[in-house]
């Protein structure tokens, strides 16, 4: 079994492929806060041309009576854990005093 083991040549230097960065002059640098900041500024610009102009919105009745079904499912889900509530505590009332 032969292991190959590349070795470069003795006259050429290994290149890694390595790019110089320049600083960039203190002056001209931006701030990270700054950086974060505007970001922070445009995405509260688009979130507010995006619920101004491309969000449809309902009309007041379709409003009234989504908000009357939701009152109504939630009254009646209200009364069947009271029922639910109710009939456990009688089932355990009479189990406990056996």
């Amino acid at each position: 079994m032969w292991v190959r083991i590349l070795l470069p040549l003795l006259n050429q230097r290994l290149r890694f492929d390595y790019v110089e960065q320049t600083l960039p002059i203190a002056s001209t640098r931006q701030c990270p806060l700054t950086v974060k900041m505007r970001k922070f500024i445009n995405y509260l610009k688009e979130s507010y041309v995006e619920l101004t102009k491309k969000v449809s919105w309902p009309s007041w009745s379709k409003l009234q009576s989504s908000a009357i079904l939701v009152m109504v499912a939630s009254v009646i889900l209200a009364l069947v854990v009271f029922c639910m509530d109710f009939v456990f505590q009688k089932l355990m009332t009479l189990i406990y005093s056996l």
